[in-house]
């Protein structure tokens, strides 16, 4: 680790250590002893070992996975396959006890049989000390966008706690949960389905009263074995939310009617009238898409505008986040503005102009499905050069690789795209096998350096380029390798709110 990762995680750690002591003079009410939580949790402390019983009556600071958040006094849970010396080294930094599922000897360790369940458990003890509402995205993709048009729209009328980036993983809900400011109405957050079984532990620490469930694919089928495996994980989310919880989900998804059984499900759609809220009259222009949303059950209609968006599954996450403020009771004219002040940022759909050309940024995340989308917005926006797909290989896609691969070859080729340029071996293979339009001109390389070398070379005033794959291409380094000033100039703009609201989170 380096000498500047090991300051910042110093100041880090010297910030939440100073922040915990302010909080706990103040508020003391927010914090449990090591026995409450023990057992609030339904563990049997005459079976924890004496190193661990000396602490039960010290407060403590945090329930954490060791990382930058952690503090002195916190409960160290071992997740995500943590060494044993990671445990080790968090004693040694002033954790009071460690949450395992076996034994390290020399340390105080609280044995369990599922960590992660324990984890969600502690963070969810602490989470009800805020009186807040609260609304999860789950989705195989689409959370992050739907996330933030939904934080949006609530900051229209709420004090919204909404994390800026893609803090999705157990460890990261954990942390967001029990950091929740004073004064918080509302909170959105994303889980993800990348692990089977967790999203009914993160729907536990989040107990949300909204469930909004984006776009259902394959993704990360190679964990699960089947789509129905998939869709009972999503299903889990609702496992923890209140009787009178509400769904929102997309009527356009296949299987959606038959999804959700137990909870009150209100629709939106693109296209079908049937749905609580449809999208009509759909047209992109040079600022980004423009369309009206009409609720079913007043008739009326609302004019929207997603102002550097262009993608049309934007339409149906601009639709939910709708719905969301309907649901909450906000003012229309608030929620229509908190749609309009969505930005894009990143490499999550991202468009901006590079010197003289258009950079689609949009690899962060990818499913047959959303290359389409991609795809079928950049071919939407008017550009005076020629278009460019720069696409990597589709990952965890599991038995479904060879299809997968084989459909987005065919979008491409049925795209108005003038040059596709890979890399990825599997994208490659499909290529190879698909019979290509003769006008496309298709350039596939051994390395990703030799591709960037030939894009800089090839690119003119006035192009386009897409950038889309899954994130495991790292076609963020290709960006950063063609157009580094302008790369530079969003990655500021991407992380200086994250660092920002990070801070905010430990001093608060």
């Amino acid at each position: 680790m380096s000498k500047s990762r090991n300051l910042l995680k110093s100041i880090t750690h010297s910030l939440g250590n100073g922040a915990y002591k302010k909080k706990l003079r103040k508020k003391p009410e927010l914090f449990f002893t090591l026995r409450q939580i023990c057992e609030n949790v339904g563990l049997n402390l005459e079976n924890l070992d004496d190193v661990v019983r000396i602490n039960l009556d010290k407060t403590v600071s945090y329930v954490c996975r060791y990382g930058d958040r952690f503090t002195k006094d916190c409960i160290c849970v071992q997740l995500y396959d943590d060494s044993d010396n990671i445990m080790k080294k968090a004693i040694s930094e002033g954790a009071l006890v460690c949450v395992t599922d076996h034994k390290i000897e020399g340390l105080p360790c609280i044995i369990v049989d599922n960590p992660y369940a324990t984890y969600a458990d502690m963070c969810s003890i602490i989470r009800d000390t805020a009186q807040i509402k609260s609304t999860v995205i789950v989705g195989s993709i689409g959370k992050t966008t739907t996330k933030k048009m939904v934080a949006s729209v609530y900051k229209q009328a709420f004090n919204t706690h909404c994390d800026s980036g893609n803090d999705n993983i157990l460890d990261s809900i954990g942390s967001i949960c029990q950091h929740i400011p004073a004064k918080s109405e509302q909170l959105v957050a994303e889980i993800s389905e990348d692990t089977p079984g967790l999203i009914e532990q993160m729907s536990k620490i989040v107990k949300p009263e909204i469930a909004i469930i984006t776009t259902i694919d394959k993704s990360h089928i190679e964990f699960y074995g089947s789509e129905e495996n998939i869709f009972n994980e999503f299903r889990s989310v609702t496992k923890h939310m209140r009787e009178d919880g509400i769904c929102i989900m997309s009527m356009d998804e296949e299987n959606a009617r038959s999804l959700i059984e137990n909870r009150k499900v209100v629709f939106v759609s693109v296209n079908d009238e049937n749905a609580d809220f449809f999208a009509a009259n759909i047209n992109v222009d040079t600022e980004g898409l423009n369309f009206d949303i009409i609720e079913k059950a007043t008739q009326k209609t609302y004019a929207i505008k997603l102002y550097n968006s262009y993608a049309i599954h934007n339409v149906t996450a601009a639709l939910i986040a709708f719905a969301a403020g309907v649901v909450n009771g906000i003012d229309y004219n608030k929620i229509v503005n908190g749609l309009a002040s969505y930005r894009a940022t990143g490499i999550r759909q991202n468009i901006y102009n590079a010197g003289s050309k258009i950079v689609y940024a949009d690899c962060y995340n990818a499913v047959a499905k959303s290359v389409r989308s991609a795809v079928n917005a950049a071919c939407d926006i008017p550009i005076k050069g020629k278009r460019i797909a720069v696409l990597g290989d589709i990952a965890e896609a599991g038995d479904y690789t060879e299809s997968t691969h084989m459909e987005i070859a065919e979008i491409v080729n049925n795209s108005d795209f003038d040059i596709l340029l890979t890399f990825g071996e599997e994208l490659k293979k499909a290529i190879s096998n698909t019979t290509m339009r003769n006008d496309l001109t298709i350039m596939m390389f051994e390395t990703q350096k030799d591709m960037n070398k030939a894009l800089k070379k090839m690119l003119k005033k006035g192009d386009l380029v897409l950038f889309k794959a899954s994130h495991r291409a790292n076609l963020e380094a290709s960006i950063a390798s063609v157009f580094t000033l302008s790369y530079l100039y969003q990655s500021i703009k991407y992380y200086t709110p994250r660092i920002l609201w990070h801070f905010k989170v430990i001093l608060n």
